[in-house]
């Protein structure tokens, strides 16, 4: 890759050179895209034009600066044109201006030198690759001594933090108990928080409030030299003096004695960085790893993903350009007022504050721009980053007196929307008063990156996003009522924030939001999509894709870490929406636009490149959208799927299914479902003995998976009662058949619907279709006998069910009489049968030509059938294909061979390495290093489900995993895949034998 990458370089060179250009900027830039490629490829920052400090404390501006992750220095660069003398430019820079001599690398385009730690290593002519390569090696890969020691640093700090925690937490928790003065303070800021900030707020969040001020302190005069922002701030001083009741100075700095040295070399780092904006990311990068030290389950929570300042830069001046298009005004000007709902670390205010030209800025800073933030550690930070950014605008230090630390999904007050319920706080300190402040204005510009993680995987962390009832019924009068998918859900974070910010900014106001990007397609935001249509009169869409689960191995297409806006933060696709409403309503409907600027396989930083290179919104080519019916703005399939006989519609009688449902939700799969049957009673019994005894105790007991539903019987002092009996079968994923503790318990979504399907014992006999409608993976069926797990597809799963029961137990058909007057009719037949019906139905779904014309359909809405020839035909394949599949334990074995190698292992105690994978250009499947199965015919790979095969299915389901769940790994992970691979073997036989069966059945179909 990085003689690639130098064969680039050479021809932009010589490009430059070829039309004469030979000055220093020429020389440069292309030498700093080289840099930039291989810094990139390493996952290293390369920053130009960025002023540090030197040893001597004076300013100097590198070309270039190479940096690690975290953003400490790694290496410098310089970059002369040929018309100076090279050695000439390095002794003045390196001995005269005082440039740092640890690792720098100079080059005029003919000649590179290399210096490290003040020698010259190496002097190299640039027009040898070989050597080229071997010298931008060496200044890449060094690894200064301040690193080792920041990486020491912070190793010992991640080792560090949680015992100190730890014994904070026990410190302040033993204070609750006899330090009166504590107790009394701490109540009156519990009251203000529960008043102000969130009215769910805990005892034992005020308790994380208070370690993370005390954590703070000294991390904050690390970066910013600021040793009273504790005390003057108006939270921090209130979180000051209850610390004061407890815990001396001396006390303070014996407990966080083991981190000083972190601190320490922290301050070493953030010395040398003098550009302030270089300053902001660097803070940025700092918090982020402190934050998911100390609190990786808030991190979580929260969202800890910080914007990054191309898109922040891009979006405050696109925001400009918008309001002098549609309101004659700018960001500048008086009367535009500026909300930021989740401040984070500050970065859309401080890049505001730059934005504006500074004989506005003092007016705008003190009454017209606004920040909130919930959580205490970013609070904190975005204080001291806007105030820094304010003192080096403006040359001198005033607090910023608009930010407020609330959740803004609380603070409803400020909302305009018919029979809103006001939340008069009744609570007066400088906090309160803020917020009425900015409650009192009309905001014009609400801009900003909220958080969008929408479900945590572990309640356990206590970290699932909780319920915001004001927010949430606005949602439901809108985005919900308006929706037509089956199951609506748009009460992710962002989606929250819109309908927020929709009902809070004015009548002529903008939203300017950076979010995930499943607003733009997903079924389930069709509702939100209406809604923007009714409620703005122009909406401009930037779409940076990037979703790698989506994406990724669709295709023959590869994405990863580098291709997505955020990096590992959030691997979602990414889209910026400008929303703009005007009280005149000059437009009988909503005006939307939209572009996906760049390429599918885009990385991170090209997109970034395209956002710096817009000058004007104005030179954007965006495409004109014009909903369809069904509120789709892209991806429209023009065709006649709306015609066909639905399966199942929301707000239609008129079905071919009475009952439908998703298959059941646990919550706690790895408790409630098992391969081993003996091992699932062991672990359900666990589970009930030990939320009996929480229950018992009043105590939760975080050896078990919890949820919210099972946290709400707790709360009702509800218990369980283990019954072996509810052990039944489940079909957890294709081919794979499992047992399931069928308890309503521990069951979060076990609904009506499933047991009227199978009884109240989940153990009467019937069959499924099983659908996946998914906009990330092909459509999916297939059916089954057995209750199915949610995700049995890979994604949501549908069930469709041929027979309903009665409470009596009773057997009816699940097709309607409606839908089988539709099929008498159109086929003149009265012998047709709902039986008949069904395999129909399933045969459908099978046909490759349906599958391709209503592509697009069938990854938001649920199919719709179309009347075919030779109907009786039709049935039949159906039944033959739901035959195979449901007995595919019961067909004849495929003739595989099967080489087994492993008598050649004579130590008993060896485990052999398992594989589980498969060649499908070869037909080989290693099961493991020394056992393979040959002969697995090509049709037998085209068998899929999703994006894997049947057999590809199976191969993953029997893999030994590592659970994250602590007690599960260390009480009950029994699974061997010794102990079946021989049946996995005999498996594998016959789902081939199933697969090679179905590929000849949809080939009569093509016939």
């Amino acid at each position: 890759m990085s003689k690639q990458l130098i064969n680039q370089y050479y021809n932009q060179r010589d490009n430059l050179k070829r039309v004469g250009v030979t000055n220093e900027m020429a020389i440069k830039q292309p030498f700093d895209n080289l840099l930039l490629n291989l810094a990139s490829a390493k996952h290293y920052v390369y920053a130009t034009e960025v002023t540090i400090k030197n040893e001597n404390g004076k300013n100097v501006r590198p070309d270039g600066i190479l940096m690690n992750e975290l953003r400490i220095h790694k290496g410098y660069v310089e970059s002369k044109d040929t018309n100076d003398t090279l050695d000439e430019e390095i002794n003045k820079k390196l001995y005269k201006d005082g440039y740092p001599k640890t690792n720098i690398i100079f080059q005029d385009s003919i000649f590179a030198v290399l210096f490290q730690n003040g020698v010259e290593i190496s002097r190299i002519e640039m027009a040898d690759a070989d050597k080229l390569e071997k010298i931008l090696n060496q200044f890449i890969n060094y690894k200064p001594d301040y690193i080792e020691k920041f990486d020491e640093a912070l190793h010992k700090f991640k080792e560090d933090i949680p015992t100190i925690v730890e014994t904070l937490r026990n410190t302040i928790s033993e204070e609750f108990k006899t330090n009166k003065k504590f107790v009394t303070a701490s109540e009156d800021f519990f009251e203000m928080c529960q008043k102000e900030i969130n009215p769910q707020i805990t005892k034992d969040d005020i308790r994380e409030m208070i370690i993370q001020h005390i954590l703070t302190e000294d991390l904050f005069k690390s970066v910013f030299d600021e040793s009273d922002f504790h005390h003057e701030n108006n939270i921090a001083s209130q979180l000051e003096s209850l610390v004061n009741t407890f815990m001396s100075r001396s006390v303070r700095q014996n407990q966080l004695g083991e981190l000083g040295h972190y601190y320490k070399t922290l301050n070493a780092q953030a010395a040398l960085v003098s550009d302030h904006h270089e300053k902001q990311k660097f803070l940025k990068v700092v918090y982020e790893n402190f934050y998911k030290v100390y609190n990786p389950k808030g991190a979580d929570k929260l969202g800890v993903v910080y914007t990054p300042n191309e898109i922040v830069r891009f979006m405050v001046k696109s925001t400009d350009y918008l309001l002098q298009k549609h309101f004659n005004k700018g960001l500048a000007d008086k009367n535009v007022h500026i909300l930021d709902p989740a401040t984070g670390t500050g970065t859309f205010i401080t890049d505001i504050i730059d934005y504006i030209p500074s004989q506005y800025i003092e007016h705008k800073y003190k009454h017209e721009i606004f920040a909130n933030e919930v959580a205490i550690l970013p609070y904190y930070v975005a204080n001291l980053n806007i105030e820094y950014t304010y003192k080096q605008k403006m040359g001198k230090y005033l607090e910023f007196p608009n930010s407020c630390f609330v959740d803004t999904l609380d603070n409803i007050d400020g909302l305009a929307y018919d029979g809103k319920q006001h939340n008069m706080f009744g609570f007066s300190s400088e906090n309160a008063e803020r917020i009425k402040r900015q409650n009192e204005q009309k905001i014009s510009v609400i801009i900003g990156n909220p958080p969008y993680n929408a479900n945590q995987a572990n309640f356990n962390d206590f970290n699932k996003n909780r319920e915001y009832k004001n927010v949430d019924d606005r949602i439901k009068q809108t985005y919900i009522k308006y929706s037509n998918a089956q199951k609506t859900k748009v009460y992710d974070p962002f989606a929250r924030f819109y309908r927020w910010a929709s009902d809070r900014v004015d009548v002529n106001g903008i939203i300017a939001f950076v979010t995930n990007n499943a607003f733009v397609h997903k079924k389930t935001f069709d509702g939100f999509r209406k809604s923007i249509e009714l409620e703005f009169d122009f909406c401009y869409i930037i779409d940076l894709g990037g979703d790698v689960r989506e994406i990724s191995g669709k295709d023959g297409i590869s994405i990863g870490e580098e291709h997505t806006v955020f990096g590992l933060g959030a691997m979602v696709g990414i889209a910026i929406m400008f929303l703009v409403k005007t009280k005149e309503k000059l437009n009988d409907k909503c005006q939307i636009k939209y572009i996906h600027p760049c390429d599918i396989r885009a990385t991170r930083i090209e997109k970034f490149e395209w956002l710096s290179a817009i000058q004007s919104f104005n030179q954007i080519a965006f495409e004109a959208i014009n909903p369809d019916k069904n509120n789709n703005w892209i991806n429209k399939q023009e065709n006649d799927f709306d015609d066909l006989l639905p399966l199942l519609e929301k707000k239609s009688k008129n079905v071919l299914f009475q009952l439908s449902s998703l298959g059941v939700s646990t919550n706690r799969d790895s408790w409630v479902i098992d391969i081993d049957k003996k091992d699932l009673s062991n672990k359900a019994k666990f589970l009930s003995d030990t939320f009996n005894s929480s229950v018992s105790k009043n105590n939760i007991d975080e050896d078990i998976k919890w949820s919210r539903d099972l946290k709400n019987k707790f709360d009702r002092k509800l218990k369980s009662k283990f019954d072996k009996n509810k052990i039944v079968n489940i079909d957890f994923r294709p081919y794979s058949k499992y047992y399931y503790y069928s308890e309503k318990f521990f069951s979060d979504v076990l609904t009506q619907n499933h047991f009227d399907f199978f009884g109240q014992n989940l153990s009467y006999e019937n069959k499924l279709i099983c659908v996946v409608i998914e906009p990330q993976i092909p459509f999916v069926t297939l059916s089954t006998k057995s209750i199915i797990n949610m995700h049995y597809g890979g994604r949501q799963t549908q069930i469709f069910a041929q027979f309903r029961y009665d409470q009596e137990g009773n057997r009816h058909d699940n097709i309607t009489d409606w839908g089988l007057s539709q099929f008498t009719s159109h086929y003149q037949n009265t012998k047709i049968t709902k039986e008949d019906i069904f395999y129909y139905t399933y045969a459908v779904l099978h046909n490759p030509e349906y599958r391709k014309k209503y592509e697009l359909n069938l990854k938001r809405e649920f199919p719709r059938l179309p009347f075919y020839d030779n109907f009786f035909k039709w049935v039949s394949w159906g039944k033959q294909l739901m035959e195979l599949h449901i007995n595919y334990e019961t067909v004849a074995p495929f003739e595989l061979q099967v080489i087994d190698n492993t008598n050649i292992v004579k130590d008993k105690n060896y485990k052999l390495k398992v594989k589980l994978k498969a060649d499908k250009a070869q037909g080989v499947i290693a099961i493991d290093e020394h056992t393979h199965i040959l002969g697995v015919p090509e049709s037998a790979w085209l068998y899929k489900l999703g994006n894997r095969s049947a057999l590809e299915w199976v191969l993953d389901q029997y893999k030994e995993k590592k659970y994250t769940d602590k007690t599960i790994a260390e009480k009950f992970n029994t699974y061997r895949f010794a102990d079946y691979k021989n049946h996995v073997i005999d498996l594998l036989k016959k789902v081939c034998t199933v697969s090679v069966e179905t590929m000849k059945i949809i080939e009569e179909m093509n016939k």
